[in-house]
């Protein structure tokens, strides 16, 4: 069971999400869904699982891989769209991987998305949801493994 809670017009859940770049760090690998919305690749969290389980978790089942991973963001995201509040924790893990490992435009073993190289220069160009991570690596600013906290709003309570 995934920690998700939604009612109308609010929806809260609890997800992790990995920072996965290329060798020369140029690139980051990122996750298409519904051919409209990119994300850093991760999941849900479930219910007695801790984040390290659940990333490790989702990108065996996404990706078939496993990488050392290392937590870099706890993020509380509060984002509003047209009809729902969505206030999202998130857990997210810095690793590196081989770009020649995953090939551009893979999709997931489910089927149900597409993971894609984007330069990072080029990542202002892509509706990314976790917006302070994306900031975050378009500026060059994940320089080292620190544990960092973010909390970013788009509306108040």
């Amino acid at each position: 069971m995934m920690l998700t809670i939604q009612e109308e017009g609010m929806r809260f859940g609890v997800r992790v999400g990995a920072i996965i770049y290329n060798q020369d760090r140029s690139k980051i690998l990122l996750e298409k869904q519904n051919n409209k919305m990119y994300m850093f690749p991760g999941g849900r969290i479930d219910v007695h699982e801790d984040s390290q389980e659940a990333i490790e978790r989702e990108l065996h089942e996404e990706l078939n891989i496993r990488v050392d991973l290392k937590l870099k963001y706890i993020v509380e995201m509060f984002l509003k769209s047209p009809k729902t509040k969505y206030h999202e924790i998130g857990f997210y893990f810095l690793t590196q991987f081989d770009e020649l490992s995953i090939s551009n435009h893979f999709k997931s073993l489910d089927g149900n998305s597409e993971f894609v190289w984007i330069p990072v220069h080029e990542l202002d160009q892509y509706p990314i949801l976790a917006r302070p991570i994306k900031n975050k690596v378009m500026e060059h600013k994940i320089i080292d493994d620190s544990l960092e906290h973010i909390s970013y709003r788009e509306y108040e309570s």
